[in-house]
This record gives structure tokens, sequence and C-alpha cells, in this order.
């Protein structure tokens, strides 16, 4: 065996692990009843059973058991004499040739893999005459999604997908847009169906690559997927967050049964489904009478941030910002001053409740939507002390968030085409009926009231 030099660096930062010498000596493969032994026989010395027993308030008869354990492994050594004397090894070079037995056993099982792999080669397999149909079940979205790659990369003319429209905006994450991509151009037909939500989110399919998809009733809010020759099922997928990734799971199968009934299920789905055609119109006109609009999206779950800010630059609010850490937060609010903040309540070290506080220290305007999932009495009490510009309740009311939009484009509308300074004071109501106010733009007329606009204009 080689030996090799081992250097302890003897620079412990303390405040990086909250980790005490019980703990460390754990991972060197000692019970905690062992690693109290030892220390206290560091501490003692050379001592007696009897007195390391009262030390540590281990009984006598563990004690000795304890005691010739720890000489077997190393970290103690005794006298011939009689009473025996127990004393602790250098706490150093022992560690040291607990290091180095562990890597040579890593050595040993790297060299025992080939053989073994060796061995099987040799082996000969009684193959049976009739291959037996596979079931596999999945779990954790992450492994359901690289299923879902491997089924379509494997599709050699025809493959159904069925999904809800919240599953395809998760799976632009993905890798699976490019993988529909290279079928695409490999002449695969896929034919997706989704639920009706899928009408105001077109964009989506078509950065997918698909110029159509079928709107059809689902028995469920998961998936399906299959070709010839497999089927993939998966049960209700939870909403847009990472919260709840392990909870889902899915079934895959090559049974010949199951195969043919799905795809026949599928085919009458596509057949008795009405074709929608996704828009490739761009409407020029209004983009160009649109100012440049800044929103910034605090929230911890970097999944829902993804996606709105997905959503809401295909909306046509091009400069988005993104934050996950509540703690960077202000910075980001003071370096880009944003038009609009949409703050998620819930999250560590700081919740959106401290972080709406000090913005409104930095700007007693500043418009803040207040997003959360929490609908108890005391949170409501929170919210109406701290005054935010409004609220929309997870998961996300699209009707809600496009009349934010819409606010924004407004104001913007009337700043680009009378290109004037202009603070403008917009009354709107809330979800309970209460008025806030939200002043946007730099102060050079004291207040210009709107109250009603043509939407049709924007």
């Amino acid at each position: 065996m080689q030996v090799q030099e081992i250097k302890l660096d003897e620079k412990l930062d303390f405040q990086d692990e909250d980790l005490d010498e019980i703990s460390i000596l754990k991972d060197f493969g000692l019970e905690e009843d062992e690693a109290q032994t030892y220390v206290g026989l560091v501490r003692l010395g050379s001592v007696k059973a009897s007195k390391i027993c009262n030390f540590t308030k281990i009984d006598r008869v563990r004690t000795y058991k304890i005691l010739e354990t720890l000489k077997n492994l190393g970290f103690v050594t005794s006298t011939l004499s009689s009473p025996i004397i127990f004393s602790a090894n250098d706490p150093e070079s022992t560690l040291k040739k607990i290091i180095l037995k562990q890597k040579q056993k890593v050595v040993d099982l790297e060299k025992n893999i080939s053989k073994f792999l060796k061995i099987l080669s040799h082996l000969k397999l009684n193959e049976s005459q009739i291959e037996l149909p596979k079931l596999t079940i999945i779990s954790n979205r992450h492994n359901i999604y690289d299923q879902m790659i491997k089924l379509i990369e494997e599709t050699t003319d025809e493959v159904y997908i069925a999904v809800s429209s919240s599953d395809i905006i998760r799976m632009y994450y993905t890798e699976i847009p490019e993988t529909i991509k290279n079928a695409l151009k490999r002449n695969i037909s896929i034919k997706l169906m989704s639920d009706s939500e899928l009408l105001t989110k077109q964009e989506y399919v078509k950065r997918l690559g698909f110029t159509s998809f079928k709107i059809v009733t689902l028995p469920s809010s998961g998936r399906l997927l299959c070709n010839k020759l497999q089927v993939l099922m998966s049960n209700n997928t939870s909403p847009y967050s990472n919260k709840n990734l392990d909870k889902e799971s899915a079934m895959i199968t090559n049974s010949e049964d199951i195969v043919n009934n799905m795809n026949s299920f599928c085919g009458f789905l596509w057949e008795s489904s009405k074709e929608i055609l996704v828009n490739n119109k761009n409407n020029k006109k209004t983009k160009k009478s649109q100012k440049q609009s800044t929103v910034l999206l605090i929230d911890d779950d970097q999944d829902a941030v993804d996606i709105f800010s997905d959503y809401l630059e295909i909306k046509g609010i091009s400069t988005v910002e993104k934050c996950t850490e509540a703690k960077n937060a202000l910075k980001m609010f003071k370096q880009i001053r944003p038009d609009v903040v949409f703050l998620d309540i819930m999250m560590p070290e700081f919740d959106g409740f401290q972080v709406l506080e000090q913005i409104r220290k930095i700007d007693p305007d500043a418009s803040v939507i207040i997003v959360t999932a929490d609908f108890s009495l005391e949170t409501k009490k929170k919210l109406d002390s701290v005054h935010p510009t409004d609220i929309i309740y997870k998961p996300y009311d699209i009707k809600q968030i496009l009349k934010h939009l819409n606010l924004i484009r407004r104001v913007f509308y009337y700043m680009l085409n009378y290109s004037i300074d202009l603070s403008i004071l917009i009354w709107e109501k809330n979800q309970v009926g209460s008025v806030y106010a939200s002043v946007i733009g730099i102060p050079t007329i004291r207040y210009a009231t709107i109250r009603y606009m043509d939407k049709s204009k924007y």
C-alpha cells in the first residue's frame, strides 16, 4: 500500500460550519458514545476505565466494549498492567491513517468494477424466447421530463403529446423544446393537444416549433405521450413551483395492449377536436407605440420567476429584471428603479413585508404589487397596514396580470405620444374595492389625473 502524506489544515473557520468535535468524529465512522469516549480520553490523558465512565456518564459494561472497539480502530491503546490503563492515540496521526485506509478502499473498488464487468461478459445468460412487456414507475418531475425526451427521440413516425398548458410552459425551460424541434426536422409528426387555457399562451406553442395544436378536454392535469412502441402516463402535475417536484410520478410501458389502446384513445381525441393555428402575425404598430417599461420580479421560487418573466416579455414588457434572493432585492431596486415591482411575501431571510417597507423608504411612490398564496386573515391585516399598490393571489390570474400590464402601457403611451415629462396619478380599484394611486414619471406638472382611457387605442 502506498503511503501518502496528508496535511490537515490548521486554520479552522468555525463560522462556516456549525460542527463540534463529536460530529466530526462521527464522519470518521465513530458512533456518538464512541466519539464521546475518545474525546474524554484525549482530555483526561492515561486513565482507568472507571474514570472514563465517570467522565462520560456511560455505564461500565458499555465503556469496556467501546474501548475495545476504539483499540481495534486504532484510536486507543492500553497497558498490560492491572488495572488496565487506557490512552488516546495522537489524533492527527490517527485520522490520517483512517483517511489513507478509506482512499485505498476506493482504489480497490475501482479495480473491482472492471473485474466484475469482465466476469459478467463471460457469463451466458438464458434469453427468454418471449419478450415480456416492461413497466417502469418514475418519480420527480425532472426524471419524467428526461423520459419524455427519450420517448420523442426514439419516435420514428408519429407521437401524441397531451399535456396541460401549465406543463407546456414548464417544458420550455428544459431540453424538451430542442428535442421537439429536432424531431420536426426529422419529419416526425408530433400531435400536440392541450386544454383551452393554451389559447391565451400560443406564444409558447410557437416557440416550441409548432404551427398548430388542438384543444381537448383532458381527463386530468397530468401527461400522456405515446408513439407506436411506448406510452408515458403521468398523474396530476403541481402548479408553477419547484417545491413539489418529488411528488410527481409517471408510468412508462411498452405493453402492446396499453400502447394500442392509448394510441386509439389519442387518435380519437385528435380527430374529434378543433385545430388551432398559431398566430404568427406581429402587431408592429403596437410595439412602436409602446415605450420600454421595466418590471422587477422578486420571488424565491426560480420556476415561478422564469415563467412570469417570460410571460411579461411575451406581452411586450421587454425589460424584466429577476431577483430570487430578498437580501439582493433592495440593491437591484436602487440600481434599476423599476416602473413596477411584483413582490412575493413568503421568502427566507426577509419576507415581502420587510422588503416593501424598505422600498417605501427609498421611494414612497413606488408601484409594488404583492404576489402571494396566503389567504389568512393575519396576512390580509398586514397587507392593509403596508398599503401595497395591489395584490395578486397565486396561482397567477392572467386577467389580473393583464390589467396591470395595460395600466403600464397606458401610462407610457401618454408619455410617448405627448413627448413631455409628465407625472401621472392613476386611480384604479383593486379586488376588494379600495382605491389606490401610483405615481409614475418626472413631476414637472404637479398632477394629471386620468380616470378613463379608450383601451381600443392600445
